[in-house]
């Protein structure tokens, strides 16, 4: 059973840990207590996509949220709260991007979710 683990930095922390086992990558989305999406953990899942999708040894992408409680409750609502205008436009013209790019994929995609899945969170359920 082959398996190979790394982690899509950033300057800040991983909010998306990345491991391939026996063919399928899994991503795990990383930011207690409910796995809500910023700037960085898009970026960090923009990366992932790319990374499994010039992987040949990969043929499955599970996505999964760490924890027991929450997959993802979207978009984080304090980041939002402090961003002007401008700066949202763009991160969600890259949060569709991104999720474009996950539906678009030509490997399987499958949305483990193991919680609450809510708002953004169901954009990346339904992109899988």
């Amino acid at each position: 059973m082959a398996t190979a683990t790394a982690e899509v930095p950033t300057e800040t922390q991983t909010l998306v840990h990345y491991e391939v086992q026996d063919g399928v990558a899994i991503f795990t989305l990383d930011d207690p207590p409910a796995n809500t999406y910023t700037h960085e953990m898009m970026v960090q899942i923009d990366a992932a996509i790319l990374r499994a999708r010039f992987d040949p040894s990969v043929d499955v992408i599970v996505i999964v949220g760490k924890g027991e409680k929450f997959f993802c409750a979207g978009a984080n609502i304090n980041m939002l709260q402090q961003a002007d205008p401008t700066w949202k436009y763009y991160f969600c013209l890259h949060a569709n991007e991104t999720l474009l790019r996950l539906e678009h994929t030509p490997k399987l995609v499958i949305a483990a979710l193991n919680g609450h899945t809510v708002g953004g969170g169901l954009e990346i359920a339904m992109a899988a």
